[in-house]
């Protein structure tokens, strides 16, 4: 063989080579792969676009809804099916302004914002406008009428969350309303984690790779539970539990990414989970009617009530309060520098954000830290004239009671509230505020209850390295004085207190209190619902005898004949408590509270009520308390409330009367 015919058949093997090779690769494309390629072309002129979903609800722990959506109308428009011809987009543009002119809506209104959203290049229809939203039926029937002269032009369907009981557990529920773009930024990228290859779409249009939980026009939780329900990001990822499930529409798109023809539905919008509170609705009620007459429109409170065996929040009222609708349906600039210049800060849930002196009822704590920590007995003696003096300036510290209570034990002291008692515990009995200190933060206090609302306060719990820290000054004995009797730096939240009552009342446990109930999840997230259950956070170093002791002299506060809460007694009312005043400016009147725990043999119940600047607590915080235990012991006996009005009266001819811390 010549190098020429060699030369020529190995040219041709190379030939052969390539055109096997060539065939090969096209019958691979055409044959093995023409569903992933079709797929792509069918993608390339397809867009997929989600639309808004319902949030889930929020509902009492009978399933009484607090939270709800309402359906809303707007307009919206699609650029690709506006007139071309700018004398035909005049003439809808002035068509449309008149339809709106109710709303003081001008032809330039409509125009700019036609102009802003066809300059965006979007796909999908977009909302014309604030001022094109919340539509009245009338409206919308205009548009409806005249859809043929408004091509471009539809009338959209949102969702609007809605509270059916105003301002009824407002701080606790907070509101939702739409997202904004740091939020939305923040978030974009989160996936509904739900994907499944089950899922496939066979023409290759893949939803499941592109299922954003949030859009620009998400309703998202701003505050209270509907922020704190926004999302669990307890696990790896965050999963959404009020926020819904996105529908997704997919539209056929032109080269422009202009829309054309919507395809079809991919999927119909789905609604977020249910969340059910431990609130009780008519114990909510309760609290919230009973707290707005003890503070009237010059004062401000809280009142909590706690199951004290689960830590479940039956009732936690704040006051004043605004109605989450008014948050939906936006403030003007007016009214929100109002309410925000409001010296009693409406916006504030002064149950678990608000932190005050607790005066007397942190009795309650001194008592077991002299009990747990010195020789101190409940028989022992000490004499209350109405002052003692201290230091070498002979201070002078005074007992609420100026004429003094005379000889008193334990028992009465705490009963009547004696504040020259507690002195003594100090002086004669050697209670250290490094103990006080430590049975403090034993239950609870200076740190987050963790209830599972936002924005909630430690509190503080003062001692020596504190001072000498924050105020760079040495710890006093006078310091420890004003400790023993809930003075000095100490500062608490109404919650926190209402902890310390039930920890009291259940024999020594500490229970974290928790709003949230139950969670349904929907069904497209396949989880059980979530329960949630009792979590002890410690059991308490107390000796029960010291216990005993406390809850002896809280129940003679309210049976014996000088305790501050006696009034109480011609109730009936099986009911442990204990009275305060905590003075916070020598100009102003003292802090009025009451904590309270019952039925006295069996607790189920313990509550904690603040009247700001009320004087005494047994004048402005107890009737409060009253009205709540008497409405909680009463329904949960026989499943009725008695009348709210006859209760409030009782309560408020009796306090009348009252005396005491």
């Amino acid at each position: 063989m010549t190098g020429f015919d060699l030369r020529l058949k190995v040219f041709g093997l190379i030939i052969s080579a390539l055109l096997a090779t060539l065939t090969i690769r096209l019958w691979m494309l055409q044959l093995t792969r023409w569903v992933d390629y079709t797929g792509q072309a069918l993608a390339n002129r397809t867009s997929i676009v989600s639309t808004p979903a319902p949030r889930g609800l929020i509902y009492d722990r009978a399933g009484r809804v607090f939270a709800e959506n309402r359906p809303t109308w707007g307009i919206s428009v699609t650029p690709a099916d506006l007139p071309e011809d700018p004398v035909e987009r005049e003439k809808l543009i002035r068509r449309l302004a008149s339809i709106l002119r109710d709303r003081q809506v001008s032809t330039t209104d409509v125009r700019d914002a036609i102009d802003e959203i066809c300059a965006q290049g979007v796909v999908r229809p977009r909302e014309l406008g604030e001022f094109a939203n919340d539509l009245p039926i009338e409206i919308v029937a205009q548009v409806e009428e005249q859809r043929l002269d408004l091509p471009g032009i539809t009338v959209s369907e949102h969702f609007r969350r809605h509270y059916p009981y105003g301002d009824l557990a407002s701080h606790v529920l907070g509101y939702a309303r739409p997202i904004s773009s740091e939020q939305y930024q923040q978030w974009r990228e989160l996936q509904y984690p739900v994907a499944t290859e089950a899922d496939a779409d066979p023409l290759g249009i893949e939803p499941w790779r592109d299922d954003p939980v949030y859009g620009p026009d998400s309703i998202f939780g701003q505050s209270g539970v509907e922020a704190a329900c926004e999302l669990d990001e307890s696990g790896d990822r965050p999963v959404p539990v009020l926020q819904g499930r996105r529908g997704m529409l997919v539209w056929e798109v032109d080269v422009f990414n202009r829309p054309r023809r919507l395809i079809r539905e991919e999927r119909v919008p789905q609604q977020g989970a249910g969340v059910y509170l431990t609130l009780d609705l008519d114990l909510q009620r309760a609290a919230e009617e009973a707290l707005d007459r003890a503070v009237g429109t010059r004062l401000t409170g809280a009142a909590v009530l706690l199951d004290v065996r689960t830590g479940e929040i039956l009732a936690m009222a704040s006051k004043p309060s605004i109605d989450p609708n008014r948050w939906v349906a936006g403030f003007s600039d007016d009214e929100y520098q109002q309410l925000l210049n409001d010296p009693r800060n409406p916006f504030y849930n002064k149950a678990i954000q608000g932190t005050y002196p607790p005066g007397s009822i942190f009795k309650m704590i001194t008592v077991l830290a002299a009990l747990g920590t010195t020789d101190l007995s409940p028989e022992q003696y000490f004499e209350c004239k109405g002052v003692i003096h201290e230091g070498a300036a002979h201070q002078p510290f005074r007992c609420w009671k100026r004429s003094g209570h005379g000889w008193l034990n334990l028992w009465e002291a705490i009963s009547q509230s004696c504040d020259v008692y507690f002195y003594e515990i100090v002086r004669k009995a050697g209670t250290t505020s490094d103990a006080i200190a430590r049975y403090a933060r034993m239950f609870g206090l200076g740190e987050s209850t963790n209830c599972g609302l936002p924005g909630e306060e430690e509190g503080l719990v003062p001692d020596r390295e504190w001072k000498a820290d924050a105020r760079d000054e040495d710890w006093y004995t006078g310091d420890t004085l004003h400790m023993a009797i809930g003075q000095s730096f100490l500062r608490v939240t109404p919650l926190q207190m209402a902890v310390v009552t039930a920890a009291v009342a259940n024999g020594g446990t500490l229970i974290q209190p928790h709003i949230v109930r139950k969670i349904e999840w929907p069904e497209y997230l396949k989880r059980a619902p979530t329960l949630f259950k009792a979590q002890v956070v410690r059991r308490l170093d107390v000796d029960p005898d010291d216990l005993k002791i406390l809850q002896q002299g809280m129940r003679r506060a309210i049976v014996s004949e000088h305790g501050t809460a006696h009034w109480l007694a011609k109730s009936g009312l099986p009911l442990a408590g204990k009275t305060g005043s905590a003075q916070f400016r020598l100009d102003r009147p003292t802090h009025a509270w009451f904590v309270c725990y019952g039925p006295y043999d069996d607790p189920r119940f313990a509550c904690a009520v603040l009247v700001t600047e009320g004087g005494h607590g047994s004048e402005a915080a107890a009737p409060v308390a009253f009205t709540i235990m008497g409405a909680a012991l009463q329904k949960y006996r026989d499943g009725s409330i008695e009348s709210l009005e006859d209760l409030l009266s009782e309560a408020e001819a009796a306090a009348a009367n009252a005396q005491g811390d």
